[in-house]
C-alpha cells in the first residue's frame, strides 16, 4: 500500500476494537486478509472472519469495520500466531468473572 498514513495490513490476521463497540463486539473483531476500500467517501477495513471455536455463525464471511469507529488495533504475523498466543492466554478472575455474569 502506498503511504498514506494507514497502517499496512497486507499479509496479516488483525483484531478490530471498536469505540462505543455494539454488543457482540465487545472484544474485537478478528480478521483476515485485511484491506481498506472507500465507500461513499467513507473509509473501511474489509476482510474475512476466520473460523474460530465458538464463532462458527460468522465464520469465513466479510465483515467491514468504519476505520473512524477503531480506537485500537492488534496485528498478528498469521492466523496461526493468532491461535497460538489465544491459547496460551489465561484470564484474570475479574475477566472469568465477567466472562461467566456479562
Amino acid at each position: 500500500m502506498e503511504d498514506n498514513g494507514l497502517p499496512d495490513f497486507e499479509g496479516k490476521v488483525v483484531i478490530l476494537y471498536m469505540a462505543n463497540a455494539p454488543r457482540g463486539c465487545e472484544d474485537g473483531i478478528l480478521m483476515e486478509y485485511p484491506h481498506f476500500v472507500k465507500r461513499h467517501e467513507r473509509l473501511f477495513v474489509s476482510g474475512r472472519i476466520p473460523h474460530v471455536d465458538g464463532q462458527t455463525w460468522v465464520s469465513n464471511t466479510q465483515a467491514s469495520v468504519a476505520w473512524e469507529a477503531v480506537i485500537h488495533y492488534v496485528e498478528f504475523k498469521s492466523i496461526e500466531e493468532y491461535r497460538k498466543r489465544f491459547n496460551e492466554y489465561k484470564p484474570t478472575f475479574l475477566e472469568r468473572l465477567r466472562l461467566i455474569f456479562g
